[in-house]
């Protein structure tokens, strides 16, 4: 089960005045995602509070029970997903199934649109889950790579 704290509302913020109200623009949205487990809890505290205010993405973060959703400060365009572990999967499957469909979404879909995600990863503790991040900083870097060399050929 996800549990899921929502940014702002961009055009109830443009209502009403607000300071936050952010422009998306895929095209040149540099995104934020983390991923982590209760353990991390702390650490995100820090990293939420330390984005500018005009970020954009996703924090995954995977726990044992709702009852250690805690509320965390982010910026109105990052959008916090507490996943709450099935007792029938390996601990980690559920956080790794979401940051891969987010990145299904925001990346890999327009791979050569050169989209730079800045990412944080946590929950390095589980193995399984230390292998996939290691896997995944391997492919960000040549999705980045080859969209760095299309670009560099279009021009």
């Amino acid at each position: 089960m996800n549990f899921d704290e929502h940014p702002a509302d961009s055009a109830e913020s443009a209502e009403h005045g607000h300071d936050d109200f952010i422009f998306i623009c895929p095209s040149y949205l540099e995104c934020v995602l983390a991923a982590g487990d209760a353990g991390d809890i702390a650490t995100l505290r820090d990293w939420l509070a330390a984005l500018p205010r005009k970020s954009y993405g996703r924090v995954f973060i995977e726990l044992d029970s709702p009852m250690q959703i805690q509320l965390l400060d982010a910026p109105p365009g990052v959008g916090i997903t507490w996943i709450e572990r099935n007792p029938s999967e390996a601990s980690g499957t559920g956080l790794m199934r979401a940051v891969e469909g987010w990145l299904d979404e925001w990346l890999r879909g327009d791979p050569l649109s050169g989209r730079y995600v800045h990412l944080w990863t946590g929950a390095r503790d589980n193995f399984a889950v230390a292998e996939h991040w290691n896997r995944l900083e391997t492919e960000l870097s040549e999705i980045w790579a080859a969209a760095a060399e299309y670009r560099d050929h279009l021009a």
